[in-house]
């Protein structure tokens, strides 16, 4: 394999990019407005991307949630504070929070590493 992906569609792109881009700090490496629809595709992590699409004239599909693992608790705790909820254990180990991202999606900012 090559690259991981992960499409979705959003309402509001500018919206979506401020959140992706600006509180989760992922890289845009493309861009278009073309064919009815509006779009950007970011660099979660070495080949792992998250492709924004706004379509034009029609509501876009709600995805699937996603998730970024990151390499510590500590990287948990810094994303909370920028306006996050309070990271928590999870029943099977795992130390993170959920975020309520735009177009009614959810991101979970998770680590395997101890709080």
């Amino acid at each position: 394999m090559k690259a991981l992906w992960l499409p979705f569609e959003v309402s509001d792109l500018d919206g979506a990019l401020a959140f992706y881009e600006g509180r989760l700090g992922l890289a845009r490496t493309d861009a278009w407005t073309r064919d009815g629809e509006r779009g950007a595709v970011l660099r979660a992590a070495g080949s792992a991307y998250v492709e924004l699409v706004e379509p034009i004239g029609r509501a876009p599909v709600r995805g699937a949630p996603l998730a970024f693992e990151l390499a510590s608790a500590a990287e948990v705790d810094a994303f909370a504070r920028l306006d996050g909820p309070a990271p928590h254990r999870y029943p099977r180990g795992h130390y993170g929070f959920v975020l309520p991202a735009p177009a009614g999606a959810e991101v979970m900012l998770w680590s395997e590493a101890g709080a």
